[in-house]
């Protein structure tokens, strides 16, 4: 199954590209590098030029899917950009929840290892930290402050299985109050591409819905204390998300300038077919289709950036890199270890 939403982005850029991929002799595959599209001004820009852009906005955001290999080469390379223009006033990061953060103020203080950081932050902690590795170390080089925004796994999970008034009172006065109100573009765009999901249905898609907006809603809430005790001073904080959270400007950005007047940037990595499902994600997936004409009633790009692999030719073979709706979110929806 290939389910396609091919948005003029992608066909623009399978236009302007055709003729830049080189053959691997190895594979007799063709390796074509991932190439950056500004969706506003609808042409391929190279990552200097859109990093240039970035390091004058007051928040970059940068999305994944948690566990492919390019997109985290994308965030130390973004990282490291705008490190050598105006710097960074801070990281903060999805992979961390609230609840971490003297574990990784300490870690960063230290000269200890990631390996020794998951450790320490034991079981239930994000099982792919590893793949962050660059993005840590280059932050401890350069002592930019890593801010853990995310809500703690057992608040999320009660959310999702019995809804916000499962909540104690106690609970709820650890999150923030706009969790409810969530865009209704937004609810409806998860109704779409949550239906992957084999359990997500009726009273159980809504209530995923409402824990999704408890992930965007504490997450920007954490954003948005940060930028309210550091004023920017010409230095852009760097935000590392699912691509779920803040495509179209959605959830998190969203939820951020409704508390902060801040400039921003969303720079997007496609799927491109590198996702891989385990056995187990296959099981709980479902087939759905969705078209381009399904997503028209979001008035808006993704992004302001998309790096995208394009569609090409083998042979007689052709590798379509188009985004697969079903894998991108199984794997977007939340942490790896769920």
């Amino acid at each position: 199954m290939v389910v396609r939403c091919l948005g003029l982005a992608y066909l623009l850029l399978w236009v302007l590209i055709a003729g830049f991929c080189i053959p691997d002799n190895a594979s007799s595959s063709m390796q074509c590098p991932a190439i950056i599209v500004d969706l506003h001004l609808g042409e391929p820009v190279s990552l200097d030029v859109a990093l240039d852009d970035m390091a004058r906005a007051g928040v970059v955001y940068v999305g994944e899917y948690h566990t492919i290999s390019r997109h985290h080469q994308l965030q130390a390379d973004i990282m490291r950009g705008l490190a050598k223009r105006n710097g960074i006033s801070g990281l903060a990061m999805e992979m961390f929840t609230w609840d971490q953060q003297s574990l990784v103020d300490q870690w960063l203080n230290s000269s200890d290892s990631v390996s020794l950081l998951l450790q320490k932050l034991g079981p239930g902690s994000w099982t792919n930290l590893k793949d962050y590795e660059s993005v840590l170390l280059i932050a401890r080089d350069l002592r930019i402050p890593i801010i853990c925004m995310n809500a703690p796994e057992n608040i999320v999970r009660k959310i999702s299985r019995e809804g916000l008034d499962s909540l104690s009172e106690i609970e709820r006065g650890l999150l923030p109050k706009d969790i409810e109100p969530v865009n209704p573009v937004y609810s409806r765009l998860l109704s779409l591409k949550l239906r992957v999901h084999r359990a997500f249905e009726g009273k159980s898609l809504q209530r995923i819905i409402y824990s999704q907006a408890l992930r965007d809603a504490v997450m920007a809430s954490n954003i948005s204390r940060f930028l309210e005790k550091h004023p920017l001073a010409d230095k852009p904080l760097m935000v590392i998300a699912g691509s779920g959270h803040i495509n179209y400007g959605f959830g998190i950005p969203e939820r951020v300038a409704r508390h902060v007047d801040v400039s921003f940037r969303i720079i997007l990595p496609s799927e491109s077919g590198e996702l891989q499902l385990s056995e187990a994600e296959k099981r709980q997936a479902v087939d759905i289709d969705i078209s381009h004409e399904d997503v028209k009633f979001i008035d808006r790009p993704i992004a302001d950036y998309l790096s995208v692999l394009p569609v090409v030719s083998s042979g007689n073979e052709t590798v379509d890199s188009a985004p697969n709706i079903a894998k991108i979110q199984q794997n977007n929806s939340g942490n790896p270890r769920r």
